[in-house]
């Protein structure tokens, strides 16, 4: 609905432009002022955008009236009504940006043809603003998103130089969401909106493929862990069944953001020991173990030396011995417990273990006096244990590059983790550790790489439509497959392949 300012001195004139706007296609809301400085209040109060003004009136002209109103509100459009005949006004009108210049008595047909021009007008400006808007909407996902998951300060100064990056400063938590099933690409749309019905203009949406989504929230007065159960309670309310969730501590600068993405990435491995667990938040000091429940630590831990899982083992260990050493609430006899526990989990799982020398370790554990003592020599075990199981370079490597292979010939399908894992005849915990070690970046974004430079390739070498080249390449949402190629290149799939042919022609 536009809003159309009347101004005129004589009452009869301005009903009588009542009168014909209720001729015009549409619904306005109608103002109407007495005199040039009347007019010019209520443009200072409200969005006006069609000025309707007589050329004579108190106080203020209906000439300056315009040339106040285009120096102060350029996105109001303006036609003036006079009953001067000397060409002067309709030069001074033009100069000022007027739409039209009608004279008195004004004449329908001639006031709907003007009218009809300046909403043509509003329509092409609002046109071109949603555009632009569009366009730094893009090219600020494209930035933001790069510039988290690299963490190049270049990044940064680039875009900069393209867009307005003030909002990246106002960020102060991160929730990585995850759904396996596509579920982001499936409700892609819907989904954005409905978040917006829970934070806001609080929150902004980057799709990191079909089953992961980051949420960027903004706002000082925000409390993470509070905000996570209320989206977890209703994302189960709305969506049914359970979404994983990690989130971030408190960020205080865009400097952070790369390093929070980072942290949350690792926290969502924990899914892989906690099949119970969708909701990891990271505790204020960075350590996201540090908020796990004793129970869940140690629980961990044991299921890792029984994966014969090295990596894992020494974070998880390192988790323990800190929760214990640093926290004398814990009874001296339990927290022997605990460590002795793991020492015969250990026994368990290693063939070449001996009983009676594992018997001798623990009962040697429970002559110990301090914690620290413990813990080393907890610790000498575990290492003795790793260093077993621990595979050699080359055979961590054939795993990776074996799942590299796996990802290339099955780019276009639903690539399941856990699935890739059961192939190497490891968890899906351990594969995700290992590849994130040995190729740089964890496996969902080496999918979506590989799917996106398959995209690029496809809209430069072949005739094949946008859809069916998103649809070869794993998606079966359009616009999300969009989104996700700007997000990735800065550009539209269809940019992307005019610009391409244009520069090969």
């Amino acid at each position: 609905m536009y809003t159309v300012l009347i101004a005129d001195d004589e009452k009869i004139e301005r009903n009588g432009i009542r009168q014909l706007l209720k001729n015009e296609i549409g619904s306005y809301r109608i103002l109407e002022a007495a005199n040039g400085r009347e007019a010019e209040k209520i443009i200072q109060e409200n969005k006006v955008d069609i000025l309707l003004t007589d050329i004579r009136m108190p106080y203020v002209s209906g000439l300056e009236l315009a040339k106040w109103t285009a120096e102060r509100s350029s996105g109001t459009e303006i036609i003036i009504f006079s009953g001067y005949h000397d060409f002067t006004y309709a030069k001074s009108a033009i100069q000022y940006g007027v739409q039209d210049y009608i004279l008195k008595p004004v004449d329908p047909e001639e006031f709907g043809r003007a009218f009809l021009n300046v909403r043509q007008t509003l329509a092409e400006k609002k046109e071109r603003l949603n555009g632009q808007k569009e366009r730094e909407s893009f090219l600020n996902q494209y930035f933001l998103l790069n510039y988290i998951l690299s963490g190049n300060p270049s990044v940064r100064t680039e875009a900069s130089a393209h867009i307005d990056t003030v909002d990246w400063d106002s960020v102060r938590y991160m929730i990585l969401l995850e759904r396996s099933g596509g579920f982001f690409e499936k409700y892609d749309g819907e989904f954005q909106r409905e978040l917006t019905g829970v934070f806001g203009d609080q929150a902004l949406c980057l799709g990191l493929d079909p089953d992961q989504l980051l949420l960027l929230v903004s706002g000082e007065e925000r409390d993470p862990v509070k905000d996570a159960e209320y989206l977890s309670s209703w994302l189960r309310r709305t969506y049914g069944g359970e979404f994983y969730m990690a989130v971030s501590r408190k960020i205080s600068s865009e400097e952070e953001l790369p390093g929070a993405y980072r942290r949350l990435d690792e926290l969502m491995e924990e899914k892989f020991y906690h099949t119970e667990r969708f909701l990891f938040c990271e505790s204020p000091d960075g350590i996201s173990g540090k908020i796990l429940e004793e129970s869940c630590l140690t629980g961990m831990l044991e299921k890792d030396i029984r994966n014969r899982d090295a990596y894992h083992i020494e974070e998880h260990f390192r988790r323990v011995a800190e929760k214990y050493s640093g926290d004398s609430s814990f009874p001296s006899m339990y927290v022997k417990f605990v460590f002795t526990r793991i020492i015969k989990v250990i026994a368990d799982s290693s063939p070449m273990a001996d009983s009676r020398d594992m018997e001798n370790i623990i009962e040697e554990m429970y002559r110990s006096s301090s914690v620290d003592e413990l813990i080393a020599m907890a610790k000498k075990e575990l290492d003795r244990f790793c260093q077993l199981i621990t595979e050699d370079k080359s055979s961590l490597k054939y795993k990776v590059e074996m799942t590299k292979d796996y990802i290339q010939r099955h780019y276009g399908d639903d690539i399941p983790i856990d699935h890739m894992a059961a192939k190497l005849c490891i968890s899906p915990g351990y594969l995700s550790m290992v590849f994130k070690k040995e190729a740089g970046e964890n496996i969902k974004q080496y999918i979506r790489n590989v799917r996106m430079e398959k995209a690029k390739e496809l809209l430069s070498g072949t005739q094949m439509s946008v859809r069916e080249i998103g649809g070869h390449v794993g998606y079966r949402n359009m616009s999300y497959f969009s989104r996700c190629f700007r997000q990735q290149f800065g550009s539209s799939p269809e940019s992307y392949r005019r610009e391409n042919q244009a520069g090969t022609a």
